[in-house]
């Protein structure tokens, strides 16, 4: 039941999130209509005439009727989406389950006595997050239910049609028992006498103002907390009555003590989020709850906090119940106290929207620096106290980025060529890959990324070339493993940017050793498959060697095997133009891929590099040894370069040597070195005979 119960709240939650735009373009609606200053409402009247209001309140009043029957529909289809299935249960319907939501709710308001279809109330929210879930739980359990499938009609029917007719007596019956419980509920003795009850019992006793704002601040931000709008629900039940208390002066009736509700405890919203926002800002500088406080920052002048409560979110979330609940509760009996002993006293002789910015609400009420003093003390009270939540949240937040992240990795690695294309997932390993992409978009146009270079070495131990790695240091998540990198850029097309950013470093790197003399030295650059279908490919490729003075042959492409090299006269074409302009093509991780043999066939390759899975076990496994001589031999008969790779010792290189190997790459030579690294390498080992 617990399980259950976290579904429905989850699927209300989510009908408020969905609602986003809608409460935003209302938020808008308002602050046109009210923003508190006579120069900019007498120039709307200049320019639009004095009835330019009336479309902004018939928006307003059209979104709020239509408020309760969307939450009705968005919660159930949220709902039947996370909701248990058997093994041999039909699929249910999203289109069918709305449409029920939608009669079940519309029945419901008509029936109740005292609900209008056209209001946005306490009473028409609780009716469509009641009849969203409901309805849910019916179609579901309809599902199972195959006496309820009265029309049976062929699978091969169209499948809106088949739906519509197999849900059709489900919806019928449901209807049928949503009318007889509207009539049982309206025939019950009203309730709203509790409310009211509770007002007078309170006023009756002494510090009236303190026991009831308490009780108003308490349920608005519990009921704020599991995604129901409080102050709706609060003004319905209490049909206006809301802190009504004679003995401090100026409070002397709702409204008033509303406008100091809205303008000394829910600063920036509900929670008393303004000072949430600056504790997020000084612990973060990155990341999600840092994005979505920049966001926030300026509905939040305006006390609309919407973003931070289903965006961060507040709303169902533990690791900030307390002090979004206990904050408001502590700024409310300071500034009772501030009111109550006359430090602060009310001016303000007409209402003031809920809308107007902290601070300027602050003089307009009081007429005086002390209330907007109060004011910032206020945010500086509610920020120190969201300050340690927010460390706590962020650190969390961080343990579950890096958790995710590792997850990732582990699909890209694990997965090799057959796994599922990343960014194109829905769960939250797609978004992280995508963010991925994102960031990676922003590294290569900063030149953020670097390359490291790993030299190739001969038998006798002369450099012959280098091969150019990537390597990216994300700024939240540290390094990022090359695989990784590669895959996001290969899944999100990026890999054409990728791949020219690399071969114009790499063009210009082998420039500047050229004029320290190191001229005889290839610079291999890893190339996806998926580049192959880059028409512009060649093109970068002779502009790069020609913009930076440097020979075609002194550059060679490493053909990796990620993914299948693409069969197609375009990639033909392109290999081609590539051997055209004189830059050497080789085959990578040869042995392992998808077709390396046939490869050999459609290009002309200068070298082909041996697997390192194959080679780090050549001592120990006969099988890899065979493999390894098999290929020495077919490098030999095509006059090929063959490349070892993963060398990690001198018993392993003078095996691969006696095996056929040509040039050896791996720690047992050097590590990959950064250019400055490598220059330092090349001055201790390169070859004065080969200069």
């Amino acid at each position: 039941m617990r399980q259950r119960s976290l579904l429905w709240m989850i699927a209300a939650r989510n009908g408020f999130v969905a609602l986003l735009p809608l409460t935003f373009l209302r938020v808008i609606a308002e602050l046109i209509l009210n923003l508190p200053f006579t120069g900019y409402q007498q120039l709307m009247n200049q320019w639009f005439g004095d009835q330019w209001r009336e479309p902004l309140r018939q928006f307003l009043d059209g979104s709020f009727a239509l408020f309760g029957l969307l939450l009705s529909v968005i919660i159930a289809t949220q709902l039947i989406a996370r909701l248990p299935t058997t093994r041999n249960q039909e699929y249910a319907p999203p289109l069918m389950t709305a449409v029920g939501a939608m009669v079940h709710y519309l029945i419901f308001v008509i029936t109740l006595p005292g609900i209008s279809l056209f209001e946005f109330t306490a009473s028409n929210l609780a009716v469509g997050i009641i009849t969203g879930l409901v309805t849910a739980e019916f179609i579901n359990w309809a599902m199972k239910q195959r006496w309820l499938n009265l029309i049976r009609l062929s699978v091969d029917s169209d499948n809106t049609f088949y739906q519509a007719m197999r849900l059709t007596p489900a919806i019928m019956l449901s209807g049928v028992l949503f009318f007889i419980a509207a009539l049982l509920l309206g025939s019950l003795p009203q309730c709203t006498d509790i409310p009211q009850s509770f007002v007078a019992w309170a006023e009756a006793s002494d510090g009236s103002i303190w026991i009831l704002g308490s009780a108003m601040v308490l349920l608005n931000q519990l009921l704020w907390f599991i995604g129901i709008h409080g102050g709706v629900m609060i003004q319905g039940a209490f049909q206006g009555v809301e802190f009504v208390a004679a003995d401090v002066a100026g409070l002397n009736n709702g409204q008033t003590l509303r406008m100091i509700f809205n303008s000394f405890v829910l600063l920036g919203g509900s929670g008393s989020t303004l000072g949430l926002l600056i504790a997020i800002f000084i612990v973060t500088r990155q990341g999600m709850q840092n994005k979505i406080a920049k966001i926030s920052i300026l509905p939040s002048i305006f006390n609309i906090n919407d973003i931070l409560l289903y965006g961060l979110p507040l709303v169902l979330n533990p690791r900030y119940l307390i002090p979004f609940v206990l904050v408001p509760c502590l700024l409310l009996l300071i500034t009772l106290t501030a009111f109550q002993t006359g430090l602060i006293n009310l001016q303000a002789t007409t209402a003031i929207s809920w809308t107007t910015p902290p601070l300027i609400s602050g003089w307009l009420l009081t007429e005086s620096w002390r209330g907007v003093a109060l004011q910032i003390v206020l945010i500086i009270l509610s920020t120190l106290c969201y300050l340690p939540f927010v460390k706590r949240a962020q650190q969390a937040l961080d343990r579950q980025t890096i958790s995710e992240f590792k997850e990732v990795t582990d699909i890209i690695v694990n997965g090799g060529n057959t796994r599922e294309k990343l960014v194109t997932r829905r769960d939250k390993t797609g978004m992280l890959a995508r963010g991925l992409a994102v960031d990676m978009h922003d590294a290569i146009k900063r030149n953020a990324l670097t390359l490291v270079y790993q030299p190739k070495h001969n038998f006798q131990g002369d450099i012959v070339g280098v091969e150019a790695l990537l390597r990216w240091t994300h700024p939240r998540y540290g390094m990022i493993s090359p695989i990784v990198a590669i895959a996001v850029a290969e899944d999100s097309d990026l890999i054409y940017h990728l791949g020219r950013w690399v071969i114009q470093q790499a063009c210009a790197c082998k420039a500047r050793w050229n004029e320290a003399g190191y001229q005889n030295i290839t610079v291999a650059v890893n190339v996806s498959p998926i580049q192959l279908m880059d028409e512009k490919l060649p093109f970068y490729l002779k502009k790069y060697t020609e913009q930076y003075g440097i020979s075609a042959q002194e550059i060679e492409l490493e053909i990796t095997e990620s993914t299948e090299i693409p069969d197609t006269e375009l990639t033909n074409k392109i290999l081609g133009e590539i051997m055209a302009t004189g830059v050497q093509l080789s085959m990578d991780d040869f042995g392992m891929g998808y077709s390396s043999l046939l490869y050999l066939r459609r290009f002309q390759v200068a070298a082909i590099k041996i697997d390192g899975s194959i080679t780090r076990d050549v001592l120990s496994n006969v099988t890899n040894a065979d493999i390894v001589r098999t290929i020495c031999s077919l490098g030999q008969a095509q006059n090929v370069h063959v490349i070892a790779e993963y060398v990690e010792t001198k018993e392993q290189r003078d095996a691969l040597a006696a095996m056929g190997c040509d040039y050896f790459q791996g720690y047992f030579h050097s590590p990959p070195l950064s250019e400055c690294e490598c220059v330092a390498y090349l001055q201790q080992h390169y070859n004065t005979a080969n200069r």
